[in-house]
């Protein structure tokens, strides 16, 4: 990956024509500088290995990884899990909570419930917490929420509820190589929103413009500052010298969590190189849509 030559600067004294009524101007970005290591050291290890063999994933969570609740306080909702052992033999399961965490680094966190400011570990009762599936059984988890009657209770709330298969040592093999046995494990996230409380905020932390695999890319940092979860679709409006649209540019909506940060590309497909005006948005629905204008000078 090459890193181009770029000028990237910030108009905030922009004003975003769009059809909704709410338009936020984002305050200038703290630049990011990505540097890219050009000299890489590879170790090689060799191993002599008589028979591996590995395990396959047959634990399989049915009905999605992500359940999402907008409720009040002193209220309770239910929901359920369904988990299927798709092996032609007996499985066992195992259910337990985490907190969850990621950053744009890539970095990211399971940490015990309670962790968070925002969790919502200690309001989630769940049942069975050990099962055992037969062959091509499904089978349900039941969960309760229940929030706790308090007003001072805004925005998002959350965790996960760890779904994992529990493997048994394989010794069969033993005198003849190396086992290898693999878990497979899901994080369901339980997400409780407290009504349409909460403020909506997200800050722009930097940019870089990088070349890979031919193609112009540009990376946006963005992270959380609110308190409610957030699913902003990023896009690019780029104009040529004289005022006119040489591309919009949009990629896939993701999820962020408040005090999280996520690394959305905009690949700048068919833009030759030249100097650029351009319009940058998160569009967070409902009136939520964060902004600000940059130039670009691709080289």
């Amino acid at each position: 990956m090459n890193t181009l030559a770029a000028q990237i600067s910030w108009d905030l004294s922009l004003s975003i024509n769009m059809k909704r009524t709410q338009k936020k101007i984002c305050n200038k970005p703290q630049f990011m500088q990505i540097h890219k290591t050009i000299g890489i050291s590879l170790l090689i290890l060799f191993f002599l290995i008589l028979s591996t063999t590995y395990s396959e994933a047959t634990i399989v969570v049915l009905n999605g990884l992500t359940h999402e609740k907008q409720i009040h306080p002193g209220e309770t909702y239910r929901g359920t899990i369904q988990i299927q052992n798709t092996a032609k033999k007996e499985k066992s399961v195992r259910v337990y909570q985490k907190d969850y965490w990621f950053s744009h680094t890539g970095e990211s966190k399971h940490d015990p419930t309670g962790t968070l400011p925002r969790s919502n570990g200690s309001w989630i009762s769940f049942s069975p917490e050990l099962l055992t599936l037969g062959p091509n059984q499904i089978t349900t988890v039941n969960f309760e929420v229940k929030v706790p009657e308090n007003d001072t209770l805004r925005g998002t709330y959350w965790s996960v509820l760890m779904v994992e298969g529990i493997t048994p040592p394989d010794t069969s093999n033993f005198n003849s190589g190396v086992t290898i046995n693999t878990a497979i494990r899901y994080a369901v996230q339980v997400i409780t929103n407290i009504g349409n409380s909460g403020k909506n905020d997200i800050q722009f932390l930097g940019l870089n413009l990088d070349k890979q695999q031919e193609q112009n890319v540009l990376d946006v940092i963005i992270k959380n500052t609110g308190e409610r979860i957030l699913k902003p679709e990023m896009s690019i409006e780029l104009f040529d010298s004289s005022g006119e649209t040489v591309a919009v540019i949009k990629a896939e909506k993701r999820k962020t969590f408040p005090g999280t940060s996520i690394r959305v590309q905009l690949i700048l497909e068919g833009v030759k190189p030249g100097n650029y005006t351009g319009v940058l948005i998160a569009d967070c629905g409902e009136d939520n849509i964060f902004g600000t204008n940059l130039s670009l000078e691709i080289g």
